[in-house]
């Protein structure tokens, strides 16, 4: 049995690119050992324990210079261990690179806009203490600027009263309707909603995408309505994409029961914990999905497990305010997988993509092109 130290000395040199080969590494057991059993703890699951994973690989390896030791990496995942890439990559990014600045660019991030329904147009992040707004029998706390909250009033209004609330390209805001159900809204996105919800049912109507966390009412189910697709919950926890560029939509249920369907009616499907409703090419399935991944953007986080570098480059957009390009139409297909914080830098991003793909940014402003290494 190799002693730890002769083992450690053998990993450094294999990936410092030294004199082991891809050979001499297949015949080495113990290095072998070591390298399945961190690709046994990346593939327990696609959101590695982290701390288990510093310890194995601290116990066998002080780390070399950065770039080296992830570029050796990527090589050890091409060729011996497919699904340790991400997993190593995510853990060394997150927790060994410099803080960064909170905003990602320089860019304003206090243009979320209340449209009232008497015609005025609050800047509500601009209001640095909190307020109490007047609107047709509600009072709207603006809780410093951070969110909302309605707040019915012994007042009876006559019909359904509408405010709607803009969150722009990289920008996110959380708020909370009349009945208590509480909304986030990711960027460039937009929720029209009544300022008290009367009748037999709570509709809404949404553009971009919101997590909804749905205040239980039985007498009144909670609609969100995206011009493409229905959903009906009565109390659940869900997430809706409506971007009108994807070219799909999407329903995704963390808990509850949603029924989802089409604007036709025509097609309809009820949503268990973990599956997803997907509306594409007129044709509405149900598929499962990894949940985190899809709510990730509330939690502070792009999640990318496996996605296309097109995918990917639409929510870059809607977060960093840029416009990406493909000169060479095959990158759109190249895929990734990673996590990063939201509020990092574009640059940041970019440069864990560039580490571990083959291809190449070039940054002019906010026009963005990618191109094939």
């Amino acid at each position: 049995m190799m002693k730890d130290k002769d083992l450690h000395k053998r990993l450094v040199e294999f990936l410092r690119d030294s004199r082991c080969s891809g050979n001499e590494v297949m015949e080495d057991k113990e290095l072998m050992a070591v390298l399945r059993q961190l690709d046994s703890l990346g593939k327990q699951s696609c959101r590695p324990d982290k701390e288990r994973m510093w310890t194995e690989i601290y116990r066998h390896v002080q780390f070399s210079r950065r770039r080296n030791f992830i570029r050796r990496w990527r090589w050890v995942a091409a060729v011996l261990l497919p699904a340790l890439a991400g997993t190593v990559l995510l853990f060394y990014f997150q927790n060994f690179r410099p803080e960064q600045s909170a905003a990602p660019v320089a860019v304003a991030r206090d243009q979320v806009q209340l449209f009232l329904n008497d015609g005025r147009v609050v800047q509500v992040q601009r209001m640095g203490n909190d307020s109490v707004l007047l609107e047709n029998g509600a009072g709207i706390l603006v809780d410093t600027g951070r969110y909302l909250i309605y707040q019915p009033q012994d007042v009876t209004p006559s019909g359904l009263i509408y405010n709607t609330l803009t969150v722009p390209r990289c920008c996110e805001y959380r708020m909370v309707l009349a009945d208590g159900t509480q909304v986030w809204l990711n960027s460039d996105s937009e929720l029209r909603f009544p300022v008290n919800f009367t009748g037999n049912e709570r509709r809404v109507f949404l553009k971009g995408e919101a997590f909804f966390q749905v205040a239980k009412d039985e007498m009144k189910p909670f609609r969100v309505e995206t011009g493409a697709l229905e959903i009906e919950a009565l109390g659940t926890q869900f997430d809706v994409s409506a971007y009108q560029d994807d070219g799909k939509w999407m329903t995704t249920l963390v808990e509850g029961r949603v029924r989802v369907s089409d604007k036709d009616a025509r097609q309809t499907c009820i949503l268990e914990p973990g599956k997803q409703a997907l509306l594409h090419n007129n044709m509405l399935t149900v598929s499962d999905v990894n949940v985190e991944e899809i709510t990730g953007w509330k939690e502070g986080r792009f999640v990318f497990r496996n996605m296309t570098m097109e995918n990917i480059a639409r929510q870059l957009e809607r977060w960093y305010d840029v416009e990406i390009g493909f000169p060479d139409v095959m990158v759109r297909y190249y895929r990734f997988t990673g996590v990063m914080k939201r509020y990092n830098r574009l640059s940041q991003l970019i440069e864990m993509i560039e580490e571990t793909t083959d291809v190449k940014f070039q940054v002019n402003g906010r026009d963005v092109k990618i191109y094939r290494r």
